[in-house]
């Protein structure tokens, strides 16, 4: 598996909703913590449009992700929120400037069908929360920066008392 440079101070980062609409006010504190991290923000030209519960028409939002695919100052674009869209959406994509220029993809629910769809280019990306949840998550953007900026993660899990070793 390839894995994309991890990010550094002064790197952009876009973000696009592939899926489900998505407002300023609910993108705003991800967007200040983004930039909290050093960040350059990007914003799809259509990331607040809206079609039905969808952020813009099936070609708006392929045009915003596309664009980030191929934009090669863009070193990581997440996607706003998840929902059903995603999938109306990856085979009109075109992943040749990704091959040749790698970037961190992030997010989960629906944006699992572009993690599997790298998978199998053999790229690395990142299932991980997304900015409708930075709010309401800390533990979880936490785990998100240590990732994208290479730093180590640990997990403790203790143990259960009813834990027994298998034969």
């Amino acid at each position: 598996m390839t894995s994309p440079p991890y990010l550094k101070k002064g790197d952009k980062i876009g973000i696009v909703a592939t899926a489900i609409k998505v407002s300023a006010n609910e993108l705003k504190f991800a967007i200040e913590t983004l930039t909290s991290w050093g960040l350059e923000v990007v914003l799809g030209k259509n990331l607040y449009a809206s079609e039905n519960q969808f952020s813009g028409s099936d070609e708006q939002r392929t045009s915003d992700f596309q664009e980030m695919l191929d934009d090669s100052s863009i070193k990581a674009v997440i996607s706003a929120r998840g929902g059903y869209g995603t999938i109306r959406i990856i085979d009109k994509l075109d992943f040749s400037g990704f091959q040749r220029n790698p970037k961190w993809i992030i997010g989960y629910s629906d944006i699992t069908v572009l993690h599997c769809h790298l998978q199998n280019l053999g790229f690395e990306s990142i299932h991980a929360t997304m900015p409708i949840n930075f709010k309401t998550n800390a533990e979880a953007t936490e785990s998100l920066r240590k990732s994208l900026f290479g730093e180590n993660l640990t997990y403790t899990v203790p143990a259960h008392p009813l834990n027994r070793m298998g034969d």
